[in-house]
């Protein structure tokens, strides 16, 4: 199962950052960019849905990863 591009890490009780997988093959990683941070949970988990759903589109048009959402 390929995982979604983007996910979401827990920093601090209100620090929730958005990362974008280094590899599509990989697991979450140190290496992994940091595209956006939130202070809720809900915000951080909405907006990982939105640009994953948006990857999965891209992914369809042009190729596993040949395109990024951000």
């Amino acid at each position: 199962m390929i995982e979604d591009r983007y996910y979401v890490q827990r920093l601090t009780e209100q620090v929730f950052l958005i990362r974008e997988r280094a590899s599509p093959s990989g697991e979450a990683g140190p290496d992994d960019r940091i595209v956006r941070s939130f202070d809720m949970r809900h915000d951080a988990s909405m907006f990982v849905e939105s640009m994953n759903e948006k990857q999965r589109k891209l992914d369809e048009q042009f190729g596993h990863w040949a395109q990024h959402a951000l």
